[in-house]
This record gives C-alpha cells, sequence and structure tokens, in this order.
C-alpha cells in the first residue's frame, strides 16, 4: 500500500476543492496513487468545444473477463464535465485548478523549504504538481522520477516548474509536461527546492505517480429514460479516446471491446473514431422487476501487465408497467359435440391513456392451448381436446416466467361453450319373424352421459339402406333410454334404422341400420260359401296364395294352406284341414256345415317367407 505525504490543513482543503472543481484524468491501478483521487470522475460537456474531453472512473482488477465485473467498482457514476486537450506546462491554461499554497513557512523567517502535498496534476497526469514553502522566495523546484518497474529503472531530471498558485514564499509549482519520460507506468518521485537566501532541501519518495494513457468520453448516452412495453430495448452511444499524458495528444480508442450489461449482456467493439452504439435487450429478473441496471465498462492493459477495469457509463433504468386487456370476439359459442372449443380476439395495453394493440404477447387457454398474438394484436386459440359438455372457458396473458410479458399486468377473459351433445342410439338387437314382426331392442343415450330429454324414436325404413329413408312409426324409450318392443312392418325386406328429431341443446342422431330379407306372402280372393248353407251340406273354401317379389304379388304355388274355423260366440279357433295350392297358387278345401261361424286360410311360412292370414269370412248355417 503507498503513503501519502502528510498536508497541512489548508492545503489538503484547497487541493479538495481543486479535484472537486476539475475533471480528473487518472484513475487508479492497482496499488493506488498518492497525490490524486483513486475514484476520480472523468467527464465530458457534450455542449463543450469539440475538443473537449473527460475520463472515467475506473478501479484496478486482475485479469479481464468475458463480461467483466469488478470486485470494487468505482463509486458513482461517470459525468460530463470538459477537459483541456493540451496543457502547456509554462502557462496553464485558464481556470485551472492547482493545489493551496501549504501556508507552512517556517514561523521565525529562517529554515530550508518545506513541502506540501506532490502529485500529478489533478487535470492531466502529465504534469507534476509541487507544493512548497519557505522563509523567502522560492526560486527553483526540481523533481527526480525513477522508474519502478524494469531491470534496469531509469531516472529522469524534471526542471522548470513554474509557479502557478499562491506565492514564491507560499505556492504550488507545476512542471512542463514530462515528455521526457522514457515509458508509461508509475514513477517513483524525489523533489527538491532552493529558497532566496540559499536554503535548499529535498524530499526523496515524496509520492508515487502514475503515467499512463487515459480515456475520455464524449457523448455518452443511455436511453429510453424509461423502460416500458414500447421501449423494451436499451440503446448506449458515445465515444472514447485516449488522452497520451506524456504527448498530450488525444487519439480515438479504436477496436476496443466494451461489454454493456442491463440484467444480460452484450458487446461490441468501437469503430475508428472510438464511437459506439450498443443496443441491449434487457431480460427482466422477474415479472415484478421495478428498475435495471445498465452498465458499459472495459479493461484497459497496464504496462506493468495488469489490467484495470473502466466503467464508461451507467445508469439505473425505472420500469413501468402497463394494464393489459383482451377483448374476445365472442363471449360465448355453440358447438357440436366432436368439435374443438376455439377462442379469438385482440388483446391491447394501455399507454398514454389509449388502448393500444399488443404484438407478441402469449397468452393460454387452459394447460394445452397457447398461441402468441401477431399482427393487431390478434390471436386465436383451439383447445386441442373435445369438450364432453357446456363448460366456460379462461383465455389469459402467460404466467409463465420465461413466456410473460413483464412489460404488461397480467389480465383475463372468460367465454362459455354451448355444447350441441351427439344423441347415441344402439340397434342392439332385432329380427322379423314369420309373422312379419320387427323386434326392436336397443338404447339411446348422449356424448355428455345423459339420456336426452325428448326420448321419441321413429323407425325408418329403406330397400337398398342409402336413400328413400321413410318413417313407419315411433315410439318413446323408457326413461333410462332402454327399448324392447315389437312392431309389424307391412314389407319384411329391406333395411331399418331409429332416427331421434334432437333438440336445441341434442343433435339429431341415427342409430345403426339392419337389414333383413324375408319375403311377403297373402292370401287373396278367399271364399267359404256358400252362405247361408244347409247344416250337413258342403262348405267350400277357395283362394290364392301370393308372394311379393320386387313391387308386384306374384302366384306361389306348391305350398300348403291351413283352413281354421272359429264357432260363432267361441274364442278358440279350430283347425278344419289342409290343401295344397297348385302351380298357379289357387287352393281349394270342401267340409262339412255343422254350425254358423268364421273361416280362415293361412299359409305357415318356411325359411325366409313371412306367414299370410286371409279374410275372414263368416257362414250362417241353418
Amino acid at each position: 500500500m503507498r503513503t501519502r505525504s502528510l498536508v497541512s490543513a489548508a492545503v489538503s482543503a484547497a487541493l479538495g476543492a481543486a479535484l472537486l472543481a476539475a475533471p480528473a484524468l487518472a484513475y487508479a491501478d492497482e496499488g493506488g496513487t498518492s497525490g490524486q483521487d483513486p475514484a476520480a470522475t472523468a467527464t465530458t460537456n457534450p455542449a463543450a468545444d469539440p475538443t473537449s474531453t473527460d475520463t472515467p472512473t475506473s478501479a484496478p482488477s486482475g485479469t479481464p473477463s468475458d463480461t467483466p465485473t469488478p470486485s470494487d467498482p468505482p463509486v458513482g457514476e461517470p459525468s460530463d464535465t470538459p477537459t483541456p486537450a493540451d496543457p502547456t506546462p509554462s502557462d496553464p491554461p485558464s481556470g485551472d485548478p492547482t493545489p493551496a499554497p501549504s501556508s507552512s513557512a517556517p514561523a521565525d523567517g529562517t529554515g530550508a523549504p518545506v513541502f506540501g502535498s506532490v502529485g500529478s496534476d489533478p487535470s492531466d497526469a502529465g504534469f507534476l504538481t509541487v507544493a512548497v514553502s519557505s522563509d523567502s522566495a522560492v526560486t527553483e523546484v526540481s523533481a527526480d522520477l525513477t522508474e519502478l518497474h524494469g531491470a534496469n529503472p531509469a531516472t529522469v531530471a524534471v526542471t522548470g516548474f513554474t509557479l502557478v498558485s499562491g506565492t514564491p514564499q507560499d505556492g504550488v509549482w507545476r512542471s512542463p509536461r514530462m515528455s521526457q519520460l522514457p515509458s508509461y507506468g508509475s514513477y517513483d518521485v524525489t523533489v527538491g527546492a532552493q529558497d532566496s537566501d540559499g536554503d535548499s532541501t529535498s524530499s526523496a519518495h515524496a509520492t508515487t505517480v502514475d503515467v499512463e494513457p487515459k480515456p475520455v468520453f464524449a457523448d455518452r448516452s443511455i436511453s429510453p429514460a424509461v423502460l416500458d412495453v414500447e421501449h423494451t430495448h436499451v440503446t448506449l452511444s458515445g465515444r472514447i479516446s485516449l488522452f497520451d499524458p506524456i504527448t498530450g495528444d488525444t487519439s480515438p480508442l479504436a477496436g476496443k471491446t466494451l461489454s454493456a450489461t442491463a440484467e444480460n449482456g452484450s458487446s461490441a467493439v468501437t469503430a475508428a473514431d472510438g464511437s459506439y452504439a450498443i443496443d441491449v435487450t434487457p431480460k427482466l429478473n422477474g415479472l415484478n422487476a421495478t428498475s435495471v441496471p445498465v452498465s458499459l465498462s472495459f479493461w484497459i492493459a497496464n504496462p506493468d501487465g495488469t489490467n484495470t477495469y473502466v466503467l464508461v457509463d451507467s445508469k439505473t433504468l425505472p420500469v413501468v408497467v402497463s394494464p393489459s386487456r383482451i377483448r374476445l370476439d365472442h363471449s360465448s359459442v355453440r358447438i357440436k359435440f366432436g368439435a374443438k372449443a376455439s377462442s379469438s380476439g385482440v388483446v391491447e395495453y394501455l399507454y398514454d391513456g389509449t388502448w393500444r394493440p399488443a404484438k407478441g404477447v402469449a397468452l393460454d387457454m387452459g394447460y394445452y392451448a397457447k398461441a402468441t398474438s401477431g399482427a393487431g394484436g390478434r390471436f386465436t386459440l383451439t383447445d386441442p381436446y373435445i369438450p364432453y359438455d357446456d363448460s366456460t372457458f379462461t383465455v389469459e396473458t402467460s404466467l409463465d416466467s420465461y413466456l410473460a410479458d413483464p412489460y404488461l399486468k397480467a389480465s383475463h377473459a372468460q367465454f362459455k361453450v354451448d355444447v350441441i351433445n351427439r344423441t347415441n342410439i344402439c340397434f342392439c338387437s332385432s329380427w322379423i319373424d314369420e309373422y312379419s314382426d320387427l323386434h326392436i331392442q336397443g338404447s339411446m343415450s348422449a356424448s355428455n352421459g345423459k339420456v336426452p330429454p325428448n326420448r321419441k324414436l321413429y323407425l325408418q325404413q329403406s330397400a337398398d339402406g342409402r336413400t328413400g329413408w321413410k318413417s313407419l312409426g315411433w315410439f318413446n324409450t323408457k326413461s333410462d333410454g332402454t327399448f324392447n318392443l315389437d312392431g309389424y312392418v307391412s314389407v319384411p325386406k329391406g333395411y331399418w334404422r331409429l332416427y331421434s328429431a334432437g333438440s336445441s341443446d341434442y343433435q339429431s342422431g341415427y342409430s345403426n341400420s339392419v337389414h333383413f330379407n324375408r319375403t311377403a306372402t297373402r292370401i287373396t280372393g278367399f271364399n267359404a260359401g256358400p252362405e247361408p248353407v244347409r247344416k250337413g251340406h258342403t262348405v267350400t273354401t277357395t283362394g290364392t296364395l301370393q308372394r311379393l317379389s320386387g313391387t308386384k304379388w306374384v302366384a306361389f304355388g306348391k305350398q300348403r294352406i291351413y283352413i281354421l274355423f272359429q264357432a260363432k260366440g267361441k274364442k278358440s279357433w279350430t283347425q278344419l284341414g289342409s290343401v295344397k295350392a297348385d302351380s298357379h297358387g289357387h287352393f281349394t278345401a270342401r267340409f262339412t256345415a255343422k254350425q254358423d261361424g268364421t273361416w280362415v286360410g293361412v299359409y305357415l311360412a318356411s325359411g325366409s317367407y313371412v306367414d299370410a292370414e286371409s279374410y275372414h269370412d263368416y257362414v250362417d248355417v241353418r
């Protein structure tokens, strides 16, 4: 740790005032610098003369990394105050502050000169300043600067100091620009002085100074002033030059890699003129971030092989979160079962009192429907799963920390889905018997697992099962949706199905179709006579058996016909006999008349035919 010479209270106060009033070109090296503030901040006034420059705050560090972060960053932020580009040793620039005289002349009026503060000029490290007082006017001030590093350290004598403030008896002297120094680096300083009455003195190791190029900045800018939904990028711009304290020249710092930090990092390389422009998109740390610290820095190599962190610019930007809203195209929708629930609309944010469309906002509808708003803030969300009953869906801005827009407050909107349930009809068991009765058995339900309130089912028939469906009649299911009944069909050949007309909440529905191929038969022209007939005489029964062929009735010959009789006043039938029809289907059978009663002919089907029953003929027996 280097030591700083003790100075009087007056000199300390004067130097402190000078440091506050003047821009500092110095920055601390690895060990600190005596005689200047290691946390001094260089500045540039963009409105000043173009030749004016400013210097950065810098802090020592070790080896630079891709995104350097100093262990001990400089205190405060860079400011903008002009610095002369080429001060001269013999005629210091007007207004340059200099240390106040030491005010420590010997009280008895005798003795050698006494040194106060010794160090680099606060405004330009190419000059050395020495505060000295004596019992008579100081006539000469000199210094020897010896390199602190290297195999053969060189010593350079610096003379030609001029009085820049105070009086010759108690004042501050400044050297000419130390252009004779062999190299940049740290120097041990020994100072000497002589007064007018011949007294002289020297102070070995009075201080250590760093003579190294210093970065200076101009036109620094960090914008915008506030981060919000319309200002999500941070732009850092400016120009960096390098001031050489040995020559007094300033040149652009070209090709230097700069690191910008705003929650996440970015980098850029300065242009040939030392200018830079970096665009950073902060990824806010959480949804409730209220500010974002922004900084720009780089590392500069020192002659001794170490590296120093230089803070170019920094600012803390407040974060403003805007309200958002979701406007759906429809507050409700009706869909048939089997369709997917979809919602569309616009997501907007409130800015300067106006609702504006929000593009690129992540939205969710349930766990599986996700979308991002496009141009005009429009979006469409579709749930990949089919809803089984009426429900309410919620559309909301994503709460996923990786997807949510941190500049928008969360919002949501709801819409109702009215599902028109599908009607399910099972024609589970069926057949047509020989009497042409169709057996109907099955159940009726809906996609929501309930029985539709309208339980009416229609029986329909088609010849080919594709077209020409006609309703034959209807029936109601039981309360549990099941049914089990028989119904006579006049044409027992073709296709049958069941149909539900549906309602406002239930779709119309059809059952599976069934196919049967029985052939209808009939007995035409049946007659029992004569009538009346005498008891004991003969009753003759005649008729013709036919079958349905397509849409026509044709003879059905060689089939047996049974003759049945029901006596007057009786409920039972008696089979009197049978007769086989000829090839034309005609038949004749004779019986003895015994009592009044009804006669009928019956064909009992075999195979795929249907039974036939003739006209009932009443005969009066006397």
